[in-house]
């Protein structure tokens, strides 16, 4: 059943991407005109072991650690931020935080569960990428998937949370 899942959600993914790689130059015609500029700054993982996530994106995707802090308040917390280029994220270990659920762990099962389901990193290669970390020993959630407009695949982390790996094609003529 989650294979199968797995794959419906993969080719919805795939269908629904290929078509918004032809579509991604095209106007709408109904921008709304904002007073402000806006730049992507981080992405915050709830993780059983902030050092040991920080030490696996450091090995397998090559972020650094950029700053740790301790929060000793209602929650204490142990924060690490980790960087590569201008993608951050903070990773934060909360004393006495449930584990991820098994189905969080399933990119596919969780779309049927409102909230923030992934994040996202551009490559240049996906089944590139696909092999070096595979031979570095990560976890495969499902794909590589392989369309004519994109390829994506979507990758465990040390504690569980898939994030994808995407990588945009020119349009075939």
């Amino acid at each position: 059943m989650i294979r199968r899942s797995a794959r419906a959600a993969a080719l919805l993914t795939a269908t629904f991407w290929g078509g918004m790689v032809m579509d991604m130059n095209v106007a709408d015609g109904n921008e709304r005109k904002v007073s402000f500029g806006i730049a992507h700054h981080h992405v915050g993982i709830s993780v059983p072991d902030a050092e040991a996530s920080a030490a696996w994106y450091g090995r397998m995707l090559g972020f650094e650690v950029i700053a740790r802090m301790k929060e000793d308040g209602a929650q204490k917390m142990n924060i690490v931020h980790i960087r590569r280029g201008n993608c951050y994220i903070e990773l934060f270990e909360v004393e006495g935080a449930k584990p991820l659920p098994d189905y969080r762990r399933d990119p596919s099962t969780d779309f049927g569960v409102h909230g923030l389901k992934h994040m996202a990193f551009e490559v240049d290669d996906v089944a590139a990428a696909v092999a070096e970390l595979r031979a570095k020993g990560a976890e495969v959630a499902f794909g590589p998937v392989d369309t004519p407009g994109v390829a994506f695949v979507f990758i465990r982390d040390n504690a569980g949370n898939p994030f994808e790996l995407i990588q945009y094609k020119r349009p075939q003529r």
